[in-house]
């Protein structure tokens, strides 16, 4: 799964995405050897893909308070796309992008530009993603931070592998039912109950929680339907 940029320039999406593409890719951060994080997008079938740094709508980093703390975006060494470099202070840092509209017909690819300007579509998607990185647990990782589509540990100490972890999701800060996660992109599946909750057991190394839900949308001559996707991070020993 998971690991810009894969040493991969910054350069545009293509044009012309397949619609399994468009709805199963993510955003997260990479560790690297000088103290910062690569921007990774992708993820679908182990491949990366580069996104036009407009795409990227937030990059926050906090302290073990709740506090805000500096977090810089710069250009990555050898054309690697974006990276991040937080405070010495950060526990967690946060990253939204928006990937745009992607239109299309029943059974074609999708081109990403809204529905109202690609003559025939017939369906669209407006996808967007969310993605947290815990660096340090502590109070602060079992709280949420109010990013519009949102997984939250309900713990705050770091769990071993194969412990079962249990998760909050929400929707603009309410409690999601029916939203589909999983450990990795080919992990078992789990379902959020009533209460917007789910248990995923960990597992030795980098765990990525995968999140998505489909929201229909009428009355939008741009889409469809909202595609979100949140990916959360962290190291199990």
């Amino acid at each position: 799964m998971p690991t810009l940029q894969s040493r991969a320039r910054i350069a545009l999406c293509s044009a012309a995405l397949l619609v399994g593409a468009a709805h199963a890719h993510n955003v997260w951060l990479e560790p690297d050897a000088q103290g910062g994080y690569l921007i990774q997008f992708g993820g679908h079938a182990g491949q990366l893909e580069a996104f036009a740094p407009k795409k990227l709508q937030s990059v926050r980093a906090f302290d073990r308070r709740g506090r805000g703390v500096h977090a810089r975006v710069e250009p990555a060494p050898q054309g690697q796309g974006l990276r991040v470099v937080p405070s010495p202070e950060a526990a967690l840092i946060a990253v939204e992008l928006d990937n745009g509209f992607f239109s299309g017909s029943a059974d074609g690819a999708m081109r990403n530009i809204p529905m109202d300007r690609n003559p025939g579509a017939t369906r669209g998607v407006h996808a967007r993603k969310f993605h947290k990185t815990v660096i340090v647990w502590n109070a602060l990782t079992q709280r949420d931070i109010g990013q519009t589509f949102e997984v939250t540990p309900l713990q705050g100490r770091a769990p071993h592998a194969g412990d079962w972890l249990e998760l909050q999701v929400q929707l603009q800060g309410k409690p999601l039912a029916g939203a589909r996660l999983r450990l990795g992109e080919n992990g078992p599946e789990a379902m959020t109950d009533a209460q917007g909750r789910a248990k995923i057991q960990t597992t030795r190394g980098t765990n990525h929680v995968q999140v998505i839900f489909r929201q229909p949308v009428q009355g939008d001559p741009r889409t469809t339907e909202r595609s979100y996707e949140a990916l959360l991070s962290f190291a199990v020993h």
